[in-house]
């Protein structure tokens, strides 16, 4: 059972994550804005400042993803004597948060693999 500081702590820490992703959501629209003018004046410098935002964008979420992990794996080793519902759940939102942590990390593979920028890759 998970203690009430424990859940104020994670809570706190969640709110950071969403003035996180509120600076993502920024820079993921000038990075399409810097692709769109790309598209129309074939300026290689604004597409790689484009590139090199998405790539900062997904190495953010990668350590979004990291830290969730990490909690969840807090959550199976807290849940480890509970019930057997709460063992389940705590193992399913491991799971999710690893598939998660797959994805970024592929995401992020395939934006540094792609030399000449031509793989439009939707990030979030």
């Amino acid at each position: 059972m998970e203690s009430d500081a424990r859940k104020l702590r994670l809570l706190h820490e969640e709110d950071i994550i969403w003035y996180i992703y509120f600076f993502i959501v920024f820079f993921a629209l000038v990075a399409n804005f810097l692709e769109e003018r790309y598209v129309y004046t074939k300026n290689k410098q604004d597409q790689k400042s484009g590139r090199k935002i998405n790539i900062t964008l997904l190495i953010i979420a990668l350590v979004i993803y990291f830290y969730y992990v990490v909690i969840s794996l807090e959550d199976v080793e807290l849940n480890r004597n509970n019930t057997p519902n709460r063992k389940r759940v705590a193992l399913e939102r491991l799971i999710t948060t690893l598939v998660f942590l797959v994805g970024g990390a592929l995401s992020l593979y395939t934006e540094l693999d792609d030399n000449a920028g031509d793989v439009d890759l939707a990030i979030f």
